[in-house]
């Protein structure tokens, strides 16, 4: 209840400042969501580090979210755009945060300066991930969108647009650097990380028809954790076992995400697709996924289908002296596939209503990229019920 008292009173200054500011540019988002997972052998999380899900319960933590994009112009090339969010977190925390904030130079051609705390350009859907009525699904395909542990980070951007013909092109060029918390439920620990030297590029191109994306970052990514800090240190106390120890510690590892995406939007029909690849040389092994959507207008109605896949890039199976070591590399095993029929209804131009039905066959060892299993192991599929209403104002 403080949460909402503190966004109501922030709502209410926000707006008086809007009337007396014609500056200020104040919009609201938020999703009401439930969802219920009929599988008790497993918990339906949002993403593969959530504490929070479903098991034989409705839960509406899952996709529930509440916030505002602020932006104020100085001039007519700079402003200030800053978006907050209540929800609850990986941690199981219910906080408010700022997810993201930056002065943004616009010199309203072709060039556009970031600085500040900035969304990755991974995913057609990175900046406006949050915001549930400006996307068809409910969540994005976590095959895809789960990929990295992290989307934000404190540095600059830089965006250059323009067009050829009747056809449009944008290239980002991205820098800086971010530390990241990660729970890692399986374990019951806390990772915590640093990723340095971040540069991570994306081009698109394109018309009103059909978009085609390709995006590339590259870091050198370090973790610090005694459970894993005690794994190498005794690893690099056998000679026999140092080149091991360096081959999976965490410390200066080079981290690669390479994305493809293409989009069409012709007439009443809609398909999208993208595709995902992480490559960390550490312990966190490297994944693939890829995820395809259907999707049909009838009016406000948009009825949609997705496939979904995972895989492990890399054997999680080894056999070494520390049994502690096997079982980290065991426990990396998300693989998954996802089927969603679900539709999206327009019941006005600031909220929708959504409703998806997935079945999600896991294969990892401990369950799936959103399917963390509840005590042993045990391959079942899991039939998931979603409910949301989102609004924008």
């Amino acid at each position: 209840m403080r949460y909402l008292l503190f966004l109501s009173i922030f709502l209410s200054l926000s707006l008086s400042l809007k009337a007396q500011e014609s500056k200020l540019d104040l919009k609201f988002f938020g999703t009401l969501g439930a969802v219920y997972n009929d599988n008790n052998k497993y918990k339906f999380t949002k993403g593969p580090h959530s504490k929070d899900g479903s098991s034989k319960k409705i839960n509406a933590y899952v996709d529930s979210i509440l916030g505002s994009q602020l932006s104020y112009k100085f001039n007519d090339n700079l402003s200030l755009i800053t978006q907050g969010i209540i929800r609850k977190d990986d941690f199981g925390d219910i906080k408010p945060s700022i997810d993201w904030s930056y002065l943004k130079y616009d010199s309203n051609e072709n060039f556009i300066f970031k600085i500040g705390r900035i969304k990755l350009p991974y995913y057609k859907n990175s900046n406006n991930n949050n915001i549930g009525y400006s996307k068809l699904m409910i969540r994005e395909a976590i095959e895809v969108y789960g990929q990295m542990p992290f989307n934000i980070y404190n540095g600059v951007e830089f965006i250059y647009s323009n067009l050829i013909n009747k056809y449009f092109y944008t290239l980002q060029g991205s820098y800086g650097q971010e530390d990241f918390n990660i729970p890692i439920q399986t374990l019951n620990q806390e990772f915590k990380n640093k990723i340095k030297d971040l540069k991570a590029i994306n081009f698109t191109f394109g018309n009103d028809i059909i978009e085609a994306r390709a995006s590339y970052l590259h870091g050198k990514i370090s973790t610090k954790n005694k459970f894993i800090d005690n794994i190498f240190s005794s690893l690099k106390g056998k000679k026999n076992l140092i080149t091991l120890a360096n081959k999976y510690e965490m410390k200066d590892k080079n981290a690669e995400y390479f994305g493809l995406g293409l989009f069409i939007d012709y007439h009443n029909f809609i398909f999208s697709s993208e595709y995902g690849k992480r490559k960390v040389d550490s312990f966190y092994l490297g994944t693939s996924g890829f995820y395809t959507t259907l999707g049909y207008r009838f009016g406000a109605l948009i009825p949609y289908f997705t496939y979904a896949k995972i895989k492990m890039d890399e054997n999680t199976t080894i056999n070494t002296e520390d049994h502690r070591l096997n079982y980290l590399i065991e426990i990396q095993n998300v693989a998954q596939d996802t089927k969603t029929l679900g539709f999206k209804y327009h019941i006005n131009q600031n909220i929708d209503f959504k409703f998806e039905y997935q079945r999600i066959r896991p294969k990892g060892t401990n369950g799936g990229f959103n399917l963390n299993a509840t005590g042993d192991y045990e391959n079942s599929n899991s039939n998931i019920y979603s409910f949301a209403i989102d609004f924008i104002f």
